[in-house]
């Protein structure tokens, strides 16, 4: 399965320890979202994790987690870097 970079983006924000929480976490704000490109966004994504069996699934949401943290991290090591 593969996310695209808005999608992970996604399961980063609402990243919990279990494929059940994470996705009751996107789909609660799925009624508040007006905007069509993000609603689509936050559906697929659900529709995604949906699809992974639970064991899975809740690794894939810590490893995204785990990556974007890092990502995180090395964008802040650059910057400190540059002053």
């Amino acid at each position: 399965m593969r996310f695209d970079r808005d999608e992970l983006n996604m399961v980063y924000q609402y990243a919990a320890s279990t494929k059940k929480d994470t996705l009751a976490g996107l789909k609660e704000i799925l009624p508040y979202i007006k905007h069509g490109a993000t609603k689509e966004i936050v559906e697929s994504t659900v529709r995604k994790l949906e699809s992974i069996p639970e064991e899975e699934c809740s690794l894939l949401i810590r490893k995204i987690k785990e990556q974007m943290i890092a990502e995180r991290d090395e964008r802040i090591e650059q910057r400190s870097r540059v002053r």
